[in-house]
């Protein structure tokens, strides 16, 4: 089981400069590769006698290195190696469909290189520090200090990322432990009794007041620090963003502003974040083996009510807050982080539907607009059962979830194999030879001239089988 590993590192400001031009000019490579894959493939499809030919897939990057591309030199090779290397190992996922073909890196946001052995070498202090020697005899950038929190293995590679104003290293340790997979946990599931089930169940409604409330009656909240210093945050980011839309384009002020609302997009991050994985730890550490979630539509919950032209929304900023309120309560956060924590326990996380939930009662079944006369208060008109209407949509979803153990309706998602259609064997064939037929270079000759930091266009030169510019 690969395990991954994060620590907060403390460059200096003379470090900082090299480092994010090695993940600028890491950047600049994957995206000359993009843009490069984007012109073969267009350019494929404007010639009838390139259709069945394969776009090339390899690993060369020295045709994006000229004198106005000289910054590429200073820094070592290494850097623009892994940069093809990204977008290689990217290219492979999209051929096992794993995910989509690569798109252009944005240098805004989160950003992040990777470094091979061959430019660090990384040793501990104590218990709590380590240092990373980085950089070579041509380009040295020194010795970063390193937190160290958790035990860890030297990597054969490191990534360095930078999110406002923070710097990271982050890897992956190899670990000998085995770890059930989730159809093997629900079989063992299903051996049980319904009575059993019960008893090892927890069942978790999720809603804004209270974000997580469980069916063994505790509720989980963000706490008064973690309130304070949420509201703070989201207050300061829109004082910024107000500031930053008065600046002008391209200056200075504009780009110092963009740097500070991205500081409280970092600190906001940081607060769910934290949130999320005290709430996790402590639904994945109970004395249960099945955990149920309600499974609400997030993505469709959160989306922009602000419509068309022809057709716009309505309550736009009524939506908007709630979508806000949605999002600070990490529903999904929450649910992903416990669910991989408790496989690492052998507990199985599922999700039940969620319709009406809130207003069955968990004692008879009894359903009813009426039976939730408040936001807190359950009464059922039937039975008479009254409850926290937290408390009692947890307990419906748990049995829920026990129903979908029992009646084998429980939809486990296993990791998708290698399967390729015709047309990617070929692709691939390609890959592993290192060669490639199709070879547009011989039909046309092409002039490539980069543009800014991302992209690039290709110039036709002759008229034969003319090519648009990408």
């Amino acid at each position: 089981m690969d395990e991954g590993i994060k620590f907060r590192i403390y460059p200096t400001k003379e470090q900082t400069t090299p480092l994010s031009k090695w993940i600028g000019c890491q950047r600049f490579i994957f995206n000359s590769k993009v843009s490069e894959d984007r012109y073969f493939r267009k350019f494929k499809s404007k010639s009838l006698s390139l259709v069945w030919e394969d776009v090339p897939c390899d690993q060369k990057y020295s045709q994006f290195i000229s004198t106005d591309t000289s910054f590429l030199k200073e820094v070592p090779s290494q850097i623009l190696r892994n940069g093809v290397y990204r977008w290689k190992s990217a290219y492979q996922r999209f051929f096992k469909k794993l995910a989509g073909r690569p798109t252009i890196k944005k240098k805004h946001g989160r950003q992040s290189v990777m470094i091979t052995r061959e430019l660090f070498s990384f040793y501990s202090v104590d218990r709590q520090t380590a240092m990373i020697n980085l950089g070579t005899k041509k380009h040295p950038i020194g010795t970063i200090k390193v937190n160290v929190h958790l035990d860890y293995e030297v990597p054969d590679s490191i990534y360095f990322s930078v999110h406002g104003g923070k710097w990271y290293v982050s890897f992956s340790n190899e670990k000998d432990v085995v770890v059930a997979t989730e159809g093997e946990l629900l079989a063992d599931l299903q051996h049980l009794t319904e009575e059993q089930l019960m008893e090892v169940t927890n069942g978790f409604d999720r809603n804004v007041v209270a974000p997580v409330a469980s069916s063994d009656g505790n509720t989980f909240d963000y706490t008064a620090e973690q309130k304070k210093s949420l509201q703070k945050a989201l207050t300061g980011k829109v004082k910024c963003q107000k500031r930053l839309a008065k600046k002008k384009i391209g200056s200075s002020n504009r780009r110092k502003a963009v740097k500070k609302v991205g500081c409280y997009d970092r600190k906001i991050s940081d607060i769910r974040n934290d949130f999320s994985h005290k709430t996790s730890y402590t639904l994945a550490d109970a004395p249960v083996s099945l955990l149920v979630f309600e499974g609400l539509p997030i993505k469709n919950m959160t989306a922009s009510a602000k419509g068309t032209v022809e057709e716009p929304g309505k309550n736009i900023r009524q939506k908007s807050g709630l979508n806000k309120s949605i999002l600070n309560a990490c529903w999904g956060k929450i649910k992903t982080y416990t669910r991989y924590k408790g496989l690492r326990k052998s507990k199985l996380t599922i999700e039940a539907p969620p319709h009406y939930s809130s207003q069955e009662c968990s004692h008879c079944g009894f359903t009813h607009k009426d039976n939730r006369p408040s936001q807190s208060e359950f009464i059922c008109q039937d039975c008479g059962f009254a409850c926290n209407a937290d408390l009692n949509a947890s307990l419906v979803i748990k049995k829920r979830g026990v129903r979908l153990v029992l009646n084998n309706e429980v939809h486990i998602k296993t990791p998708k194999k290698v399967a390729f259609s015709k047309k990617s064997v070929r692709r691939a064939g390609a890959v592993r030879s290192g060669a490639s037929a199709f070879k547009p270079v011989e039909r046309v000759s092409a002039v490539i001239s980069l543009k800014a930091d991302t992209q690039f266009s290709v110039k036709q030169e002759t008229p034969t089988r003319t090519a648009e510019t990408v």
